[in-house]
Protein backbone atom coordinates (compact mmCIF):
# COMPACT_ATOMS: atom_id res chain seq x y z
CA UNK A 1 0.00 0.00 0.00
CA UNK A 2 1.68 3.35 -0.95
CA UNK A 3 2.52 5.12 1.58
CA UNK A 4 3.16 2.44 4.22
CA UNK A 5 4.87 3.40 7.40
CA UNK A 6 7.59 0.60 8.16
CA UNK A 7 9.57 1.74 11.37
CA UNK A 8 13.53 0.15 11.00
CA UNK A 9 14.30 2.35 13.50
CA UNK A 10 14.89 1.36 16.77
CA UNK A 11 12.16 1.73 19.26
CA UNK A 12 12.40 2.98 22.94
CA UNK A 13 9.12 1.87 23.83
CA UNK A 14 6.82 -0.74 22.01
CA UNK A 15 2.83 -1.35 22.83
CA UNK A 16 1.62 -4.53 22.62
CA UNK A 17 -2.13 -5.20 22.32
CA UNK A 18 -3.07 -3.35 25.58
CA UNK A 19 -7.02 -2.67 26.41
CA UNK A 20 -7.91 -1.18 29.42
CA UNK A 21 -11.05 0.55 30.53
CA UNK A 22 -13.08 1.73 33.80
CA UNK A 23 -15.97 0.05 36.14
CA UNK A 24 -18.64 2.65 36.21
CA UNK A 25 -21.83 1.67 37.96
CA UNK A 26 -21.05 -2.12 38.17
CA UNK A 27 -20.30 -1.83 34.25
CA UNK A 28 -16.97 -2.22 32.93
CA UNK A 29 -16.07 -0.10 30.05
CA UNK A 30 -13.55 0.07 26.90
CA UNK A 31 -11.10 3.18 26.90
CA UNK A 32 -8.56 1.61 25.10
CA UNK A 33 -9.00 -1.78 22.26
CA UNK A 34 -6.32 -3.65 21.45
CA UNK A 35 -3.73 -0.81 21.17
CA UNK A 36 -0.36 -1.60 19.07
CA UNK A 37 2.14 1.27 18.68
CA UNK A 38 6.07 1.84 18.73
CA UNK A 39 7.62 4.75 18.95
CA UNK A 40 10.97 4.99 17.40
CA UNK A 41 14.32 6.74 19.20
CA UNK A 42 15.03 10.37 18.81
CA UNK A 43 11.56 11.51 17.05
CA UNK A 44 8.00 13.21 17.86
CA UNK A 45 4.89 11.19 17.63
CA UNK A 46 1.47 12.67 17.72
CA UNK A 47 -1.37 10.95 18.67
CA UNK A 48 -4.25 12.79 17.75
CA UNK A 49 -8.22 12.80 17.65
CA UNK A 50 -10.71 14.68 19.02
CA UNK A 51 -11.11 15.00 22.73
CA UNK A 52 -12.65 11.72 24.42
CA UNK A 53 -10.35 9.33 22.02
CA UNK A 54 -8.42 8.09 24.29
CA UNK A 55 -5.16 10.07 24.10
CA UNK A 56 -4.40 11.22 27.69
CA UNK A 57 -5.75 7.70 29.16
CA UNK A 58 -3.16 6.11 27.00
CA UNK A 59 -0.07 8.25 28.23
CA UNK A 60 -1.79 7.80 31.92
CA UNK A 61 -1.56 4.03 31.38
CA UNK A 62 2.09 4.35 30.01
CA UNK A 63 2.58 5.93 33.63
CA UNK A 64 0.06 3.91 35.72
CA UNK A 65 -1.47 7.01 37.34
CA UNK A 66 -4.92 5.59 36.81
CA UNK A 67 -7.96 6.12 39.24
CA UNK A 68 -8.95 3.25 41.55
CA UNK A 69 -11.72 2.24 38.81
CA UNK A 70 -9.48 1.41 35.91
CA UNK A 71 -8.71 -2.25 35.24
CA UNK A 72 -5.86 -3.36 32.33
CA UNK A 73 -7.41 -5.77 30.66
CA UNK A 74 -4.62 -7.44 28.98
CA UNK A 75 -1.27 -6.10 26.86
CA UNK A 76 2.24 -4.89 27.42
CA UNK A 77 4.27 -1.56 27.26
CA UNK A 78 7.35 -2.76 27.01
CA UNK A 79 10.30 -0.06 27.78
CA UNK A 80 13.75 -1.19 28.38
CA UNK A 81 13.06 -4.20 27.60
CA UNK A 82 10.85 -4.98 30.64
CA UNK A 83 7.04 -4.92 30.96
CA UNK A 84 5.92 -2.20 32.70
CA UNK A 85 2.56 -3.34 33.62
CA UNK A 86 4.31 -5.77 35.66
CA UNK A 87 6.37 -3.21 37.82
CA UNK A 88 5.60 -2.52 41.33
CA UNK A 89 4.48 0.99 42.59
CA UNK A 90 7.85 1.27 44.45
CA UNK A 91 9.58 0.30 41.24
CA UNK A 92 7.09 2.83 39.04
CA UNK A 93 8.99 5.92 41.41
CA UNK A 94 12.64 5.05 39.18
CA UNK A 95 10.52 4.98 35.93
CA UNK A 96 8.16 8.52 36.46
CA UNK A 97 9.53 11.58 35.74
CA UNK A 98 13.03 10.09 35.77
CA UNK A 99 13.71 8.36 32.62
CA UNK A 100 9.78 8.93 31.59
CA UNK A 101 8.73 12.62 31.90
CA UNK A 102 5.71 14.08 31.47
CA UNK A 103 4.76 17.56 30.58
CA UNK A 104 1.25 17.97 31.67
CA UNK A 105 -1.75 20.34 29.98
CA UNK A 106 -1.51 22.81 32.66
CA UNK A 107 1.83 23.07 34.38
CA UNK A 108 0.78 24.62 37.13
CA UNK A 109 -0.71 21.68 38.70
CA UNK A 110 1.88 19.92 38.27
CA UNK A 111 4.20 22.76 40.52
CA UNK A 112 3.62 22.94 44.37
CA UNK A 113 2.51 26.58 45.09
CA UNK A 114 4.36 26.37 48.14
CA UNK A 115 7.52 25.97 47.12
CA UNK A 116 9.89 28.29 44.95
CA UNK A 117 10.98 27.09 41.82
CA UNK A 118 14.22 26.38 42.72
CA UNK A 119 13.14 24.72 45.68
CA UNK A 120 11.12 22.31 43.82
CA UNK A 121 14.16 21.66 41.09
CA UNK A 122 16.48 20.86 43.72
CA UNK A 123 13.91 18.22 44.84
CA UNK A 124 15.06 15.68 41.98
CA UNK A 125 18.42 15.56 43.78
CA UNK A 126 18.64 12.80 46.50
CA UNK A 127 21.64 14.48 48.03
CA UNK A 128 24.53 17.49 47.39
CA UNK A 129 21.45 19.93 46.73
CA UNK A 130 23.30 22.99 46.86
CA UNK A 131 26.33 21.72 44.46
CA UNK A 132 23.63 20.51 41.71
CA UNK A 133 22.35 24.18 41.43
CA UNK A 134 24.45 24.46 38.46
CA UNK A 135 22.44 21.63 36.84
CA UNK A 136 19.31 23.26 37.70
CA UNK A 137 20.50 26.67 35.90
CA UNK A 138 22.30 24.91 33.24
CA UNK A 139 18.99 23.14 32.36
CA UNK A 140 16.82 26.39 32.67
CA UNK A 141 19.00 27.67 30.30
CA UNK A 142 18.77 24.95 27.78
CA UNK A 143 15.04 25.76 28.17
CA UNK A 144 15.98 29.83 26.98
CA UNK A 145 14.54 31.35 30.49
CA UNK A 146 16.13 34.67 31.06
CA UNK A 147 16.73 36.12 34.54
CA UNK A 148 17.50 32.29 36.16
CA UNK A 149 18.17 33.51 39.24
CA UNK A 150 15.05 35.88 39.48
CA UNK A 151 12.81 32.70 37.87
CA UNK A 152 14.50 30.27 41.17
CA UNK A 153 13.55 32.38 43.60
CA UNK A 154 9.93 32.89 42.11
CA UNK A 155 6.55 30.94 42.91
CA UNK A 156 4.94 29.82 40.36
CA UNK A 157 2.02 31.63 40.65
CA UNK A 158 4.23 34.55 39.71
CA UNK A 159 5.31 33.11 36.31
CA UNK A 160 3.39 33.12 32.95
CA UNK A 161 1.89 30.07 31.64
CA UNK A 162 4.84 29.41 28.84
CA UNK A 163 7.78 29.47 31.71
CA UNK A 164 5.50 27.14 34.12
CA UNK A 165 5.85 24.81 30.79
CA UNK A 166 9.46 25.79 30.51
CA UNK A 167 10.12 24.87 33.93
CA UNK A 168 8.61 21.79 33.37
CA UNK A 169 10.52 20.69 30.23
CA UNK A 170 13.88 22.03 32.22
CA UNK A 171 13.05 19.17 35.08
CA UNK A 172 12.72 16.41 32.43
CA UNK A 173 16.28 17.65 31.44
CA UNK A 174 17.51 17.51 34.52
CA UNK A 175 16.65 13.66 35.43
CA UNK A 176 18.24 13.25 31.58
CA UNK A 177 14.82 11.73 30.78
CA UNK A 178 15.05 9.20 27.29
CA UNK A 179 11.14 9.24 27.17
CA UNK A 180 8.83 12.65 27.10
CA UNK A 181 5.24 12.67 27.06
CA UNK A 182 3.29 16.02 26.08
CA UNK A 183 -0.01 16.27 27.03
CA UNK A 184 -1.45 19.18 24.68
CA UNK A 185 1.47 21.05 26.28
CA UNK A 186 0.27 24.16 24.44
CA UNK A 187 -3.63 23.87 25.49
CA UNK A 188 -3.55 27.04 27.62
CA UNK A 189 -0.81 29.16 25.75
CA UNK A 190 -1.43 31.97 23.01
CA UNK A 191 0.57 31.29 19.89
CA UNK A 192 3.98 32.77 20.22
CA UNK A 193 4.26 30.96 23.30
CA UNK A 194 3.16 28.19 22.17
CA UNK A 195 5.66 28.23 19.29
CA UNK A 196 7.86 28.67 20.93
CA UNK A 197 7.33 25.16 23.43
CA UNK A 198 6.73 23.15 20.28
CA UNK A 199 10.27 24.71 18.63
CA UNK A 200 11.89 23.35 22.44
CA UNK A 201 10.44 20.18 21.75
CA UNK A 202 11.82 20.18 18.08
CA UNK A 203 15.04 20.90 20.05
CA UNK A 204 14.63 18.07 22.65
CA UNK A 205 13.93 15.87 19.70
CA UNK A 206 17.66 16.63 18.19
CA UNK A 207 19.69 16.23 21.69
CA UNK A 208 17.99 12.51 21.20
CA UNK A 209 15.04 12.78 22.96
CA UNK A 210 11.82 10.85 22.15
CA UNK A 211 8.68 12.81 22.71
CA UNK A 212 5.48 11.47 22.01
CA UNK A 213 2.43 14.69 21.76
CA UNK A 214 -1.19 14.68 22.79
CA UNK A 215 -3.16 16.81 20.80
CA UNK A 216 -5.74 17.54 18.20
CA UNK A 217 -4.40 20.35 16.62
CA UNK A 218 -3.40 18.61 12.86
CA UNK A 219 -1.64 22.05 12.18
CA UNK A 220 0.87 21.58 14.83
CA UNK A 221 1.06 17.82 14.07
CA UNK A 222 1.74 18.91 10.04
CA UNK A 223 4.85 21.18 11.15
CA UNK A 224 6.59 19.34 14.30
CA UNK A 225 5.83 15.57 14.15
CA UNK A 226 7.63 12.65 12.16
CA UNK A 227 4.93 9.91 13.01
CA UNK A 228 0.88 10.54 13.47
CA UNK A 229 -1.04 7.70 14.69
CA UNK A 230 -5.16 8.87 14.56
CA UNK A 231 -7.21 7.28 17.64
CA UNK A 232 -11.14 7.58 18.03
CA UNK A 233 -12.85 5.73 20.94
CA UNK A 234 -10.17 4.18 21.95
CA UNK A 235 -8.91 2.34 18.89
CA UNK A 236 -6.41 3.39 16.66
CA UNK A 237 -7.53 3.93 13.15
CA UNK A 238 -4.79 4.91 11.11
CA UNK A 239 -0.27 5.32 11.69
CA UNK A 240 1.75 6.22 9.35
CA UNK A 241 4.92 8.82 9.21
CA UNK A 242 3.04 12.32 9.09
CA UNK A 243 3.92 13.24 5.36
CA UNK A 244 2.27 10.15 4.00
CA UNK A 245 -1.01 10.24 6.12
CA UNK A 246 -1.07 14.35 5.17
CA UNK A 247 -0.38 13.53 1.67
CA UNK A 248 -2.59 10.68 1.14
CA UNK A 249 -5.09 10.14 4.33
CA UNK A 250 -6.77 7.22 3.93
CA UNK A 251 -9.41 6.24 7.42
CA UNK A 252 -12.84 8.35 6.54
CA UNK A 253 -11.73 10.12 10.20
CA UNK A 254 -9.01 11.33 9.04
CA UNK A 255 -10.05 12.58 6.11
CA UNK A 256 -12.70 14.51 8.19
CA UNK A 257 -10.01 15.88 10.36
CA UNK A 258 -7.97 17.07 7.95
CA UNK A 259 -10.87 18.24 5.82
CA UNK A 260 -11.87 20.37 8.64
CA UNK A 261 -8.24 22.43 9.04
CA UNK A 262 -8.30 25.62 7.18
CA UNK A 263 -5.79 25.96 3.87
CA UNK A 264 -3.90 28.94 2.27
CA UNK A 265 -6.51 28.55 -0.84
CA UNK A 266 -9.36 29.73 1.11
CA UNK A 267 -11.63 26.36 0.56
CA UNK A 268 -15.14 25.79 2.53
CA UNK A 269 -14.37 23.78 6.21
CA UNK A 270 -16.48 20.34 6.39
CA UNK A 271 -17.69 19.57 9.76
CA UNK A 272 -17.68 16.14 10.80
CA UNK A 273 -21.45 15.32 11.56
CA UNK A 274 -22.22 14.05 15.28
CA UNK A 275 -20.51 13.91 17.89
CA UNK A 276 -18.43 11.81 19.87
CA UNK A 277 -19.97 9.05 22.07
CA UNK A 278 -19.44 8.90 25.36
CA UNK A 279 -17.63 5.86 26.74
CA UNK A 280 -21.01 3.96 28.07
CA UNK A 281 -22.37 3.82 25.22
CA UNK A 282 -21.69 0.75 23.41
CA UNK A 283 -21.36 1.09 19.07
CA UNK A 284 -21.62 -2.01 17.11
CA UNK A 285 -19.02 -3.00 14.17
CA UNK A 286 -17.11 0.26 13.25
CA UNK A 287 -17.39 2.88 16.00
CA UNK A 288 -16.98 5.61 13.81
CA UNK A 289 -19.59 4.14 11.65
CA UNK A 290 -22.49 6.57 13.24
CA UNK A 291 -20.43 9.31 12.03
CA UNK A 292 -18.90 8.34 8.48
CA UNK A 293 -20.00 9.76 5.14
CA UNK A 294 -18.80 6.06 3.43
CA UNK A 295 -20.52 3.91 5.70
CA UNK A 296 -21.73 0.39 4.54
CA UNK A 297 -24.32 -2.34 6.25
CA UNK A 298 -20.63 -4.38 6.89
CA UNK A 299 -19.85 -1.77 9.33
CA UNK A 300 -22.27 -1.56 11.44
CA UNK A 301 -22.23 -4.95 12.15
CA UNK A 302 -18.58 -6.17 11.78
CA UNK A 303 -15.49 -4.29 13.61
CA UNK A 304 -12.94 -3.89 10.63
CA UNK A 305 -9.17 -5.28 11.54
CA UNK A 306 -5.74 -3.37 11.26
CA UNK A 307 -4.44 -4.02 8.25
CA UNK A 308 -1.30 -2.26 7.27
CA UNK A 309 -1.59 1.46 8.37
CA UNK A 310 -5.40 1.67 8.73
CA UNK A 311 -8.37 -0.23 10.14
CA UNK A 312 -11.43 0.64 7.31
CA UNK A 313 -13.50 -1.74 5.43
CA UNK A 314 -12.48 0.43 2.59
CA UNK A 315 -9.18 -1.14 2.59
Amino acid sequence: MKGLYINTDFDIIKIKNLSMGFNIDDKFYYALENINLDFSKGKIHAIAGESGCGKSVLINTILKILPKNAIIKSGEIIFDNKNLLNFSEKEYENIRGKKISLIPQDPFMSLNPLYTIENQMLEVFENNKIQNLEKVKDALNKVKIKNIDTVLKSYPHELSGGMKQRVIIAMSLIQNSDLILADEPTTALDVSVSNSILDLLVELKNMGKTIILITHDLSIVSNYCDTTTIMYLGEIVEKNNTKDLFKNPLHPYTKALLGALPDKRGKKLENIKGQISPITEIINGCKFHPRCNYVMDKCKIEKPEFKHCVKCFLY
